[in-house]
């Protein structure tokens, strides 16, 4: 049956409130967009052209996608961050709005500082780093490290799509062991910090289809923190900053880690939750 673009959209919608999703009108109109590469305006403007076959077909694949819980994100692999678009793929952790809470106070700390040097460690999609270069020039390189080939892709896919490739370096590596000798300014980290226990709560959503490697950490959630704090500390220039995304209620353990480790100035940030949610320090030796 032939359907125009309003006729879709209607039906569209129609199928994702039946199955509860909150924001059912703009995540059916997003699955269209993104197929036909036209902005809210232009659908509009034409919401009586009848969609191609093939078209049609795919917006009603991506909604059922959608009905069954698999995020929006990976349906129309586009996530926003800091007020940009990146690219996100499957097996690939999406952007939370919490780490833009790391990149504002991370801007803050280093609004005055010139040439600085940042590892982006458990990188991902390359949201901290990229976000970083691109509001303040002052970032002049930053070195992407991730253990996830689908990562390390996505990561460089947002560095094509921004022009930062030159100003970057991706490495594929599990925590330091690829990494090359030298010293940096800041290295911000957004680890996996989730709980074996507090995993198996998480909504079906997350389970189902994020990767478990890039949320869940032993230890109580504490095993990435601690490793990366400690192999950190060869890695930072005297008076360099380290910056970490934690979860709730692990800020005073995670403080106390990077204490016992010879970190300084220790401070923490809250979400707009206010909730503890960002804790740096500084390094000294």
């Amino acid at each position: 049956m032939v359907s125009s673009i309003s006729n879709a959209l209607q039906k569209g919608e129609q199928i994702l409130k039946s199955a509860g999703i909150k924001n059912y009108k703009i995540e059916a109109r997003e699955i269209l967009e993104n197929l036909l590469k036209m902005s809210f305006e232009e659908i509009f403007i034409q919401k009586d052209m009848f969609l191609k076959k093939q078209i049609k077909e795919l917006f009603f694949k991506g909604i059922y996608r959608r009905k069954i819980g698999e995020p929006i994100q990976y349906i129309t692999k586009i996530s926003h961050f800091y007020s940009r678009v990146l690219h996100i793929s499957k097996g690939v952790l999406i952007p939370r709005p919490e780490t833009e809470i790391l990149v504002e106070k991370v801007l803050e700390v280093f609004a005055k500082k010139k040439d600085i040097s940042c590892l982006d460690m458990c990188s991902g999609s390359g949201c901290i780093g990229v976000s970083l270069m691109l509001e303040n020039s002052n970032f002049k390189q930053v070195v992407f490290v991730d253990k996830s080939k689908k990562a390390i892709e996505c990561c460089r896919k947002n560095l094509q799509t921004y022009n930062l490739l030159s100003k970057s370096n991706l490495i594929l590596s599990t925590f330091f062991t690829k990494i090359p000798d030298r010293k940096f300014d800041l290295i911000c980290c957004n680890p996996p910090y989730v709980s074996k226990n507090q995993y198996l709560s998480l909504e079906n959503t997350v389970k189902l289809y994020e990767p478990k490697n890039a949320l869940v950490s032993d230890n109580g959630g504490y095993s990435h923190i601690k490793k990366i704090a400690k192999e950190s500390t060869n890695y930072l220039k005297k008076d360099a900053k380290i910056f970490f995304e934690v979860g709730i209620g692990q800020a005073k353990q995670a403080k106390e880690i990077l204490f016992n480790l010879g970190y300084s100035d220790l401070v923490t940030y809250n979400d707009l939750n206010n909730i503890e949610r960002i804790v740096a320090g500084k390094w000294k030796n």
